[in-house]
């Protein structure tokens, strides 16, 4: 029975296992810090595939901007220029921190006092905050997301917020920009929001999808931007 229990704590980091089972210290003798255990830790080969599905969004992007008009709804208005900048605005820091991740696997904690992650959620409500203006035409509007940004980000870099405030915050800014929509064209809102649920749905269930639901969460962005370019 001692056996048993001697081997078990091995068995759960092995599994990655997180509620109720060791914190990333023990699992990587003492190399990071502890880690999150709402967070199964993702394989440096995830990590590579979450940093490269961030680039079919920001070719669009690019697109809009340098090639306007060359897909039907995509690029040519101002709006369409605010969305590509927010979207490359952001690229860098989510792509460098899962690089980070995948690098410095087992080196460094993926959530806690990890400045890359920090600045990857910090620069969702930057681009949010944008992307208001763009399908809302609306500088009211606009004024009124970002101060709910604005403190969302600041508790975010602060790290005084739990990880469900910070999802509820991220929600809250993706419904600033949608909401909008509604106004302008009815089918056109329900198509964004069921994009917008189409990437949060496999980011939550990153766990059931071993570790793969980040990546397919990262190219669903692509419909949503379509949906977005089409508002604004």
């Amino acid at each position: 029975r001692s056996a048993q229990a001697r081997v078990r704590p091995l068995r759960r980091c092995a599994e990655g296992t997180e509620v109720g089972g060791p914190t990333e210290r023990q699992c990587h003798g003492g190399s990071v810090g502890h880690a999150s255990k709402a967070i199964q830790p993702m394989s440096p080969a995830q990590e590579f595939c979450n940093a490269l599905t961030m680039l079919p969004t920001a070719c669009l992007a690019l697109g809009a901007l340098l090639t306007p008009g060359r897909l039907p709804g995509v690029g040519g208005s101002t709006g369409d220029v605010i969305i590509a900048v927010s979207t490359l605005l952001h690229l860098p820091f989510s792509f460098l921190y899962h690089v980070n991740c995948a690098l410095r696997h087992g080196r460094v904690d993926p959530v806690e006092n990890n400045p890359l992650l920090k600045l990857d959620l910090v620069f969702i409500h930057v681009a949010g905050s944008l992307i208001a203006l763009a399908t809302s035409a609306s500088v009211t509007w606009f004024a009124a997301v970002a101060t709910f940004n604005m403190v969302s980000a600041y508790r975010t870099a602060l790290w005084c917020s739990s990880a469900m405030e910070r999802r509820i915050c991220r929600g809250g800014c993706a419904l600033a920009y949608l909401l909008p929509i509604l106004a302008k064209d009815s089918a056109l809102f329900a198509r964004a929001l069921f994009a917008f649920l189409a990437v949060a749905l496999p980011f939550a269930l990153n766990g059931p999808l071993r570790g793969w639901g980040h990546a397919l969460s990262h190219l669903l962005l692509a419909p949503l931007a379509l949906c977005l370019f089409a508002a604004a």
